[in-house]
Order: C-alpha cells, then structure tokens, then sequence
C-alpha cells in the first residue's frame, strides 16, 4: 500500500511542476470584458441590443433606456460649457440631458471611446470611478456619477466616429 502512494506522489510531483511551469492556454487569458472593474453585463446587453431608440443633439435621454446618438461635427457643436478636455478638431460630439428620477449614483456606458462631461447646477461632476476595455464588444467604458435629482447635461466630444450607443443605469 506504502510503495503504491510513493509511486503515485513520485509521478504527481513533476507533473504538477510541468503544468505550473507551462505558460497559460488561450482558454485560460481573460476577455476584455473582464477587465472591467465591476460587472458590465447589463450595460453591454442594453447597448448591444437591436432598435435602439435615437436621440440626437440637444435630445433628452431616459434612465434605464439604451440609445444610439449620431454626433455632429464638433465645430457644429453648442456646448453648454466649456469641455473639461479641449475638444479634437475632425472629432464628433453632441449635448443631451437627462433627468434622473432620483438622486443616487448612475453608471454611464458608452459604446465608444470619447470624452464625457456631465454638469449638475453649472458645476463639473466628477466620476466617483472609471472604468473601460478596448476588446470588449458593445461597450467601451463605463463611468459611476453621484448625481441630484435635478437635470444634468452630458457632452459628449472627441469620438472618432459619427455614432454611439449611450445608456445610463442606476447603480
């Protein structure tokens, strides 16, 4: 029974050192998506999803409700306040608010990578966390705003192309 067991460990011991040796599969590496911070499941399926709604600049967005938002020509652009990164030339933006219905934090996803501003009372909200990915499909990045019941601008600006997916979550 003893030289059974030896036997067994004697072969377990170089196998187990070769398969912690070996370099990971590609099964194993992590996807984009899991380079998010925090799950962005609902996010990514809301904005990966067919038939979304549009708004377009100076539209009004809905908590809860995914949209596509073509964007303008920057130098088309209206901002309600001066961007907090100086907008690209040959870059798209576009401003929009939203009215959420009740104070607490919200996560905005986006399909893309731009910059976003939101402003509450004419002040810069900052984002209490950042997150993003750039292979993962749907959505890019994702940021977490402590926002008022009151209506808040968001500007979008600098993307590289005319179109986003957009939506905002509670959190």
């Amino acid at each position: 029974m003893k030289s059974g067991c030896f036997c067994a460990m004697r072969l377990a011991a170089p196998l187990l050192l070769l398969a912690l040796s070996s370099p990971p599969s590609h099964a194993e590496e992590a996807s984009g998506c899991d380079k998010f911070k925090w799950p962005i499941a609902c996010q990514q399926a809301a904005l990966a999803s067919a038939g979304k709604a549009t708004v377009a600049d100076g539209g009004a967005l809905s908590v809860g409700t995914a949209l596509r938002v073509p964007l303008s020509p920057v130098e088309k652009i209206h901002f309600t306040q001066t961007p907090e990164r100086p907008p690209a030339t040959a870059t798209y933006a576009a401003v929009l608010t939203l009215a959420p219905p009740a104070a607490g934090v919200y996560t905005v996803s986006l399909s893309a990578g731009v910059w976003i501003d939101i402003f509450q009372d004419g002040a810069a909200l900052h984002p209490l966390a950042f997150s993003g990915a750039k292979d993962c499909p749907d959505i890019r990045k994702s940021l977490k705003f402590q926002l008022s019941a009151k209506t808040a601008v968001i500007q979008v600006s600098n993307a590289a192309a005319p179109e986003i997916s957009l939506v905002v979550l509670p959190e």
